[in-house]
């Protein structure tokens, strides 16, 4: 038992750690922890002579060409994302009409179905109303189970099943960070709530009430998907806006560091003591790679949410897919 528990614990304890590595942790403070790993081992290789920076090494040619190109390749890039970003926010008046319509259909239509009147408009609260209507129907559901007649019991345990689910949606808040609305909010539950309650209410003869909050719950669940969606949409977008802005703070000194470390060198020598290099070297190492780093960390970050939100439809992603880990 003792081993088995031993176990269990290291196994949370590492859930933790990818869950704050993929998702909660800061991603400057993650980049800054790499760098300095990068920094260790890098200075770890030329002091076991793996690694050679002296006078006669290759350093200003790695530094002189590679390095350079590889920065310049980061700039594009960013400029790539920040196209990206500006093909979702421009348009012509009238698709930018067209959209404008469509999000207000859709907030008059979850306005409707909520007890508290007008939704709110932030987002994460938004898709916490969202809850709270599917919790309201839930509690209806409950109350006027016995009108199912045979089926009275399949709706009382769909009714606590539902409310259990929208109590957890219903805690999203605006005091949330984006990340933990998304993680609250992911899954593909809604999809099966969906099809147990469209069995339940096809099962049995139901009167007009408990129909209404049937159709009520369903509509509901397919706009938490679409809000959820929606949130996830602005949640990424912010996203890459804030690692396109990263990318561009961090490549002007990765580009003087890989202009400068060649002028160290000289066909006699260095500028630098020799005994100085390899501490030089081993940092500029690291700063030249900040770049890449944070690029791959902000999008572990976009990659792991994409991937538990993947489904819009009322469909549930099959949970064996060869890339599920």
């Amino acid at each position: 038992m003792a081993g088995r528990d031993s176990a269990d614990t290291s196994e949370s304890d590492a859930g933790r750690v990818r869950h704050w590595l993929f998702l909660d942790g800061n991603r400057l403070l993650i980049t800054a922890l790499v760098c300095a790993g990068i920094f260790v081992l890098t200075r770890a290789l030329v002091a076991g002579g793996l690694l050679a920076v002296g006078p006669s090494s290759s350093v200003p040619t790695v530094f002189g060409s590679g390095v350079t190109a590889g920065v310049f390749t980061l700039i594009t890039l960013t400029l790539t994302v920040n196209q990206l970003i500006s093909s979702q926010v421009f348009g012509q008046p009238d698709s930018l009409r067209s959209r404008y319509e469509k999000g207000a259909e859709f907030h008059d239509a979850v306005s409707e179905l909520s007890a508290s009147g007008r939704a709110p408009v932030r987002a994460s609260e938004f898709v916490s109303a969202i809850g709270a209507a599917l919790g309201q129907r839930a509690a209806s559901l409950r109350e006027r189970r016995d009108g199912a007649g045979a089926a009275a019991d399949d709706v009382a345990e769909l009714a606590d099943r539902l409310d259990d689910f929208a109590g957890e949606i219903e805690r999203v808040s605006e005091d949330m960070q984006p990340v933990d609305v998304i993680a609250a909010t992911a899954g593909s539950d809604y999809a099966r709530f969906r099809n147990e309650t469209l069995a339940v209410a096809d099962g049995a003869a139901l009167p007009e009430d408990l129909t209404t909050d049937f159709a009520d719950v369903e509509a509901l669940l397919g706009h938490l998907s679409v809000g959820r969606q929606y949130f996830k949409t602005l949640a990424l977008q912010q996203e890459l806006a804030k690692l396109s802005r990263e990318i561009i703070y961090v490549s002007v000194p990765t580009l003087l560091v890989a202009l400068y470390v060649p002028l160290l060198y000289r066909s006699n020598g260095a500028t630098l003591p020799e005994a100085w290099l390899p501490w030089v070297i081993s940092a500029a190492v690291a700063v030249v790679l900040c770049p890449l780093v944070l690029l791959v960390v902000r999008l572990l970050r976009v990659s792991t949410v994409m991937r538990y939100t993947v489904s819009v439809a009322p469909f549930a992603p099959p949970e064996d897919w060869p890339w599920n880990e």
